[in-house]
């Protein structure tokens, strides 16, 4: 079956052979994010994208602007430049995409690495073999970006035939987050070696657990500040605007009091509640 990547690759193949000297700085963004492609995959479905999206919308404020009798000349140049700017837009979020998903993904870890380090102490002072451990931790799903950091491990030993420090290594060098980078390279470390990995693993996992303890407490705090602030400053901000205001439109008869009610109280108001809540949620440790 034809795909996508291999009709953008056909047409674009030998033009991003040639760009992609300039966008290696995301060659590594593309395996922190776990994006399957290579980066002369990635750039063929960018510019291909780009190219289709410029012709097509080049056509449809050709188009537009027909309709509004716009000359030629006008029409030509208006439509190219609306076209290019967007086309230009979407090449950018191509570009940008990689970093971002990579930076979501390393927060992700982060938030669950705790507790997978924790399953990965117990299923240690099992006496379990290491790679067994991080095919386990690969199958758990709850563990979310975790099990697919582990499962890549799992795919370099069984399908690519590497030995399991290597494995590591390599996942090391493509993993987003720090702080499992230092506990691979850690693991890593105390298996080659032959140290005791279950003393390892239960320490990090000390380590990581009482980080995610202090970080609950800070939110704890913060949450509470923020459920203050809202009630003094937007409730009893919104009660006592609207008793003052009822009060001067009952003495004034002025209906523009009326519409700035409605505005605030549908409006305003839930905009305000809703900005408080991707504010509590962004700064969750549990998200």
């Amino acid at each position: 079956m034809v795909s996508y990547v291999s009709v953008s690759h056909k047409f674009f193949g030998g033009l991003s052979r040639y760009l992609k000297g300039y966008f290696l700085d995301i060659q590594d963004d593309l395996q922190m994010a776990n994006i399957p492609y290579t980066l002369e995959e990635y750039l063929s479905v960018a510019v291909f994208t780009t190219a289709a999206t410029l012709l097509i919308e080049a056509a449809l404020f050709g188009f537009i602007f027909g309709l509004l009798n716009f000359s030629i000349i006008v029409n030509m140049l208006l439509s190219f430049t609306l076209a290019a700017t967007v086309s230009g837009l979407l090449f950018f979020l191509f570009y940008s995409y990689p970093i971002t998903k990579a930076k979501t993904r390393g927060n992700k870890i982060k938030k669950l690495l705790p507790f997978a380090v924790a399953y990965l102490a117990a299923m240690s002072s099992s006496k379990l073999p290491p790679i067994t451990m991080f095919k386990t931790l690969s199958q758990f799903k709850e563990y979310g970006t975790v099990s697919e950091e582990a499962n890549n491990v799992v795919q370099d030993v069984e399908a690519f035939g590497m030995n399991f420090s290597t494995a590591l290594k390599r996942q090391a060098k493509r993993t987003p987050s720090a702080e499992l980078r230092e506990l691979i390279w850690g693991i890593n470390t105390v298996s080659s070696s032959g140290g005791d990995l279950t003393s390892y693993l239960s320490q990090k996992s000390d380590e990581y657990m009482n980080d995610y303890k202090r970080k609950i407490r800070k939110y704890s705090q913060d949450l509470s500040l923020f459920v203050e602030m809202y009630l003094t400053l937007v409730i009893s901000g919104a009660i006592f605007f609207i008793v003052l205001s009822s009060v001067v439109s009952s003495i004034s008869g002025d209906i523009t009091t009326i519409i700035i009610q409605t505005f605030v109280v549908f409006i305003l108001l839930p905009l305000i509640s809703l900005g408080f809540i991707v504010l509590v949620k962004s700064i969750s440790p549990l998200e």
